[in-house]
């Protein structure tokens, strides 16, 4: 049974057209398109697994049918072969520089065509499998990062039961300011499964002051704080970009952008951008949440507090820019919020 391998030749001549046909149709299922306008509409319907493509045509030419299919993501991996009269070397380059795969020259030889389409159709299956595997590894290397994060944050939560929704709101609203920044989806994803770890060095806080019922004492605040250092040295060294971003989410997700943070008492833009989306989301679900020393604050409340201060926060603590996104969020924080309670 023959394999559907199918062909589109874009030719304004169509006697062109039916000598590619005649020499092509026993071994592949063949398109035509008489000028670049409805080459542009066809490829994307039929997914060509090749395109042969004249350069002179009129009112668009090949170099510019070639230009606009390499402009467009879906279907830029198509190879295309420019067959022409234009026997120029410069013609050959600026085809091959537009993305174009391979130059034939008119009058064909039907042997040279037949052989050069088996060689790109090979080459093209063979980069789109070539791809699905490192798309199938990164999956499986993604999905090992993830679980790996899973378990370090279990960690946590066996000392307070508090913390497992508490990083699931946590996950959400920073990956929310990440899209709302236009950060990308790749920096929103790698800090939706960062942020959970923001906290990871308070398992080394003794329970008596990480579980204490009431305000810590100058003693304990001390002790308190090195949770942050202590989850970056034991985020640190490793090669998952999860686990490498946390390393400054945990380190410096104290810090202020006046300089008045903790534990380096970084200021600006010497705080990791990470660490500055992650300080605002904290500080709202903290303020958000009941702690011994102060009750649960509403949605409406925690806002003021963060854009307004209140002599203990103030909007000077934030990142502007973070803030601004912040603001832009408030209806998604609040259904975050209330959806994991």
């Amino acid at each position: 049974m023959r394999e559907h391998l199918k062909i589109l030749i874009v030719d304004d001549t169509p006697f062109n057209i039916r000598v590619l046909n005649d020499l092509l149709k026993a071994d592949y299922d063949i398109y035509a398109a008489n000028n670049g306008a409805e080459a542009l509409r066809l490829v994307p319907q039929i997914k060509p697994d090749l395109i042969l493509l004249d350069i002179m045509m009129p009112e668009m030419d090949g170099y510019e049918v070639c230009r606009r299919l390499k402009a467009d993501k879906n279907i830029a991996a198509i190879p295309v072969l420019f067959v022409t009269a234009k026997i120029e070397a410069e013609d050959e380059t600026r085809g091959l520089e537009l993305g174009a795969v391979d130059y034939i020259t008119k009058p064909i030889n039907p042997a040279v065509v037949i052989a050069r389409i088996k060689v790109h159709i090979n080459l093209h299956r063979y980069q789109e499998h070539l791809e699905e595997m490192v798309a199938e590894k990164t999956r499986q290397l993604r999905d090992g990062y993830v679980e790996t994060v899973r378990r370090l944050v279990l960690t946590s939560e066996f000392k307070d039961e508090d913390t497992g929704a508490h990083i699931k709101r946590i996950s959400y609203c920073t990956r929310e300011l990440a899209m709302r920044m236009g950060l990308g989806r790749e920096f929103a994803e790698n800090i939706f499964y960062a942020s959970p770890m923001h906290d990871i060095g308070k398992v080394a806080i003794p329970d008596a002051i990480l579980l204490k019922k009431g305000p810590l004492d100058d003693a304990e605040w001390l002790i308190m704080k090195t949770h942050a250092a202590i989850g970056a040295q034991i985020l640190a060294g490793s090669v998952s970009p999860y686990l490498r971003m946390a390393v400054d989410i945990a380190g410096c997700h104290h810090e202020r952008w006046d300089g008045s943070g903790y534990p380096q008492g970084l200021k600006g833009e010497a705080i990791p951008l990470t660490a500055r989306i992650m300080n605002i989301t904290d500080q709202y679900d903290a303020l958000r949440s009941k702690r011994p020393y102060k009750p649960a604050f509403d949605h409406d409340k925690v806002v003021s507090i963060i854009t307004e201060g209140d002599g203990r926060t103030m909007a000077a603590h934030f990142d502007p820019d973070v803030l601004s996104a912040f603001k832009r969020s408030l209806d998604i924080f609040r259904d975050i919020y209330d959806s994991h309670i």
